[in-house]
């Protein structure tokens, strides 16, 4: 995957910019600004660029040596990675996130939208009940030889996965792969509905995966906080809801056991602004989306966002352009400031 968007580097613009995240919005931008000559740092949490390019999308779907090769492409040109590095968006974290607004020039956050969508049901917090993008980066870490296995919980020999995206397909898949005998995918519509496509669900069943349509958990219940089993209730479609698909409506007295080992919510995610909210007074929504305008500018001047962080949790290919255009704008912002 080429990151880098031009033959050769000119230094047309003398300046220093930061961008946090090195996940498909964060990597474009990179390569964008470097063309014109501008020193570009990325800080990221893990321990590799390439966001969930590397640590939670199957090989299948985006090949990992093409990200890598990408990478290696914008080291060798000068980018320089910063990895392993929180900033602050919890109590513990490596570099105060005000040190670097004012160390540089322009700063673009990309961070992505890591933290999980819960369902808000009973027993969700039980021991064998796990959320998909943490399972799935922990499972990735392992693979690639940067955590012990002993991080990774055990699935057990039954799993359900609750959702019909993307992240549920490919919680599923990891899934099979971690050695689970039965493996349900658990949703609340029918396949025709699923945001995934009909094709990745078939996909899913020609691999062994059990397609359950239209149920939904509405209790987790354990024994000494551990996972036992899970309620479900079946639904039926309506009128459609605000996203144009017909909503579900619980059908009373249909409540069940379910019993699996354990459980991944795959339900969705929210954006993860790299600081706690307010700082700085760069405005944020309820629901933790950096807030931008046409531009991918914030209201704070000379700091911009692109990617799932401003957009809420989306696609390689609309994070890529969120990230040229951010590059764009950031040295528009920069030319101008050379004139003023």
């Amino acid at each position: 995957m080429k990151f880098l968007k031009c033959k050769e580097v000119s230094n047309k613009i003398k300046a220093k910019v930061a961008i946090i995240g090195a996940g498909p919005a964060g990597l474009t931008a990179a390569g964008v600004l470097l063309c014109d000559g501008i020193e570009v740092d990325v800080f990221d949490m893990l321990p590799e660029p390439g966001g969930l390019m590397i640590f939670g999308i199957p090989e299948f779907r985006i090949p990992k040596s093409g990200v890598r090769e990408g990478v290696k492409e914008l080291k060798e040109k000068g980018v320089n990675f910063y990895l392993n590095t929180r900033i602050e968006d919890s109590e513990k974290y490596d570099i105060n996130f005000e040190e670097i607004v004012s160390k540089y020039d322009a700063l673009l956050l990309a961070t992505g939208a890591w933290e999980p969508r819960k369902m808000n049901v009973e027993g969700e917090d039980l021991s064998g009940v796990y959320h998909a993008a943490p399972y799935i980066v922990s499972y990735y870490l392992v693979k690639f030889g940067y955590k012990d296995s002993s991080i990774l919980p055990r699935l057990g020999k039954s799993v359900a996965v609750i959702g019909g995206g993307l992240t549920a397909v490919d919680s599923a898949l990891v899934a099979l792969e971690s050695g689970a005998k039965d493996v349900y995918l658990v949703y609340r519509r029918t396949r025709k509905e699923a945001p995934a496509g009909e094709k990745e669900i078939s996909s899913l069943e020609s691999k062994g995966v059990k397609v359950v349509e239209r149920k939904v958990p509405v209790k987790f219940v354990g024994e000494n906080e551990k996972l036992k089993y899970m309620i479900t209730v079946d639904l039926t479609l309506g009128t459609p809801d605000h996203t144009g698909r017909p909503s579900p409506i619980p059908l009373p007295g249909t409540e069940k056991s379910f019993e699996v080992d354990s459980v991944i919510v795959a339900v969705g995610g929210k954006s993860t602004p790299p600081f706690k909210k307010n700082k700085l007074g760069i405005e944020v929504s309820e629901d933790g989306r950096v807030l931008v305008d046409q531009k991918k500018r914030t209201n704070k001047v000379g700091i911009f966002a692109a990617g799932d962080v401003e957009s809420g949790p989306s696609l390689i290919g609309p994070a890529v352009k969120s990230g040229i255009d951010a590059a764009l704008s950031i040295k528009e912002f920069l030319i101008s400031r050379k004139w003023k």
